[in-house]
């Protein structure tokens, strides 16, 4: 899973996210084998591209946001390798991350009460209100890209998406 990841990270970072563009059309018969992987490839890079622009404004990026919302999804004090664990990342490069965040006053680190090598990462209140107004924005615009579509088959993809991320994140532990 970590180069099928990697490979998304690839072409998501290659996007422009300051100008939007008309993609040309696609000939997905080539590999009718593989089209939701392609399919789930390009969802990913315009949904992130469209948030990035939405997050923009606000002075947020999905760089900052990604380790602070699973900061939310994970119970109070989560370590800083297990939420490298959780976002699939290596330890050393998420480091880097928490330095900016932790600067920036949305998290603080703090020593393990039974082994001072291990942090504990707490979101501030500045964070916490960063990732409250992540969630507004990110959920606005699932609720326009999914205005149109039944609830029951918005339910059915979120629903086969949990199914096929859990699958993955059992086969690759």
């Amino acid at each position: 899973m970590n180069v099928f990841i990697s490979n998304i990270f690839v072409l998501i970072n290659e996007v422009s996210m300051t100008e939007p563009r008309d993609p040309p059309a696609l000939d997905e018969t080539c590999f009718p084998d593989m089209l939701l992987t392609l399919r789930v490839m390009r969802l990913a890079m315009l949904w992130r591209t469209r948030l990035d622009r939405a997050l923009r404004p606000h002075g947020m990026t999905l760089a900052i946001m990604r380790p602070l919302t699973y900061l939310t999804m994970l119970p109070d004090g989560a370590t800083q390798s297990s939420l490298a664990a959780a976002m699939d990342v290596d330890c050393s490069a998420l480091v880097r991350v928490l330095d900016l965040l932790e600067k920036q006053g949305l998290l603080a680190r703090q020593p393990d009460t039974h082994d001072r090598r291990v942090k504990r990462l707490l979101l501030t209140p500045a964070g916490q209100a960063r990732c409250d107004m992540f969630h507004q924005i990110a959920a606005g615009l699932e609720r326009e890209d999914c205005q149109d579509i039944p609830p029951a088959q918005v339910k059915m993809v979120r629903e086969l998406l949990a199914g096929l991320l859990a699958r993955r994140s059992h086969h690759d532990a």
